[in-house]
């Protein structure tokens, strides 16, 4: 028989050693696993981040393309841009005869008469050249500023941004009244004709709501002003429908608690916004103007910044 004092076994030190080696071991082996999942889950933290910034871009891009030219102003001192959108366009007529296939023709339409005394009280309609879609366009019926109060669609002829031609300041805007479809009648095309309220928001008797022709007869149809506003609380906002107004709050949490006590239409573009800053350098007679946009993301301490610069065609 085996006595008690010849028998092996795992003596205390031969233990700890072996818990300190397991311990080791497993430390290597955490970081062999800890390290590829850190650098997934960063890297979908980047992509994730990135993804957001790209989204909001592209939004700002494909909405910035439907301003009316000379409209975009950046404000709250660079948190914000703004502009007037255009929901369509196209060439009013100015002179007899610009229909006319060849006489003996004789068309039933109207010119856009700049001169307030011809007709007597200024001009009230105007028929469009060329090609043009007016479904869905609502004439106001109240008050000559229904369009200022984005209760109805406006009209706007050569705003060039500049004093006496502002849209902001309502200078060569009207309400849009009403739109008339003459049918076909061959050889002549289909008439459209654009009613609008020619007292340019002005209580002055026989104030001219287009002061200023357009050399190329363009006119366009506004329906909303637009604005994108960084807050403090890390969001982009988008805001739409409000009314017009010549200026705006230089604060950003200001503008947005004056536009969402109107009540009007806002909407998330982005989140976890830490920084965005726009800037507007006008255009001259030689290039387009351009927008500048920087946009930051950030999440669990890591940041995505993106560049933007727009390229915007203001021909009036």
């Amino acid at each position: 028989m085996m006595s008690l004092s010849q028998q092996k076994g795992f003596t205390l030190v031969e233990l700890i050693v072996v818990v300190i080696i397991t311990a080791v071991l497993s430390g290597v082996m955490v970081q062999f696993i800890t390290t590829p999942v850190e650098s997934y889950t960063d890297v979908s933290r980047r992509a994730r981040l990135t993804d957001i910034a790209e989204t909001a871009m592209q939004r700002l891009r494909y909405e910035i393309k439907t301003a009316l030219p000379n409209s975009i102003r950046v404000g709250c001192n660079g948190n914000c841009v703004e502009f007037l959108r255009t929901v369509t366009g196209g060439r009013y007529r100015l002179n007899p005869g610009e229909y006319d296939p060849g006489p003996p023709a004789v068309l039933d339409d109207d010119v856009l008469s700049f001169n307030e005394n011809d007709p007597p009280g200024g001009d009230t309609a105007f028929s469009v050249l060329g090609p043009f879609d007016p479904s869905g366009l609502a004439g106001g019926a109240g008050s000559n500023n229904d369009c200022q109060l984005n209760s109805a669609y406006c009209v706007v002829v050569y705003n060039t941004g500049l004093n006496g031609s502002n849209a902001w300041n309502m200078d060569n805007m009207a309400t849009l009244t009403g739109v008339t479809v003459t049918p076909a009648s061959p050889p002549l095309p289909e008439i459209i004709t654009i009613a609008f309220d020619n007292d340019n928001f002005s209580a002055t008797t026989n104030a001219e709501a287009f002061p200023a022709e357009s050399p190329q007869q363009r006119f366009y149809i506004v329906d909303d002003p637009v604005k994108f506003v960084c807050g403090s609380t890390g969001d982009l906002l988008r805001f739409e429908g409000y009314t017009i107004t010549r200026n705006r709050l230089t604060d950003p949490d200001l503008e947005i608690a004056d536009l969402r006590s109107q009540n009007v239409a806002e909407s998330v573009l982005a989140d976890q916004v830490t920084d965005c800053s726009f800037n507007y350098q006008a255009g001259a007679t030689q290039r387009n103007a351009i927008l500048n946009i920087s946009l930051t993301i950030t999440e669990a301490g890591e940041d995505i910044t993106l560049l933007q610069q727009l390229h915007v065609v203001n021909l009036p």
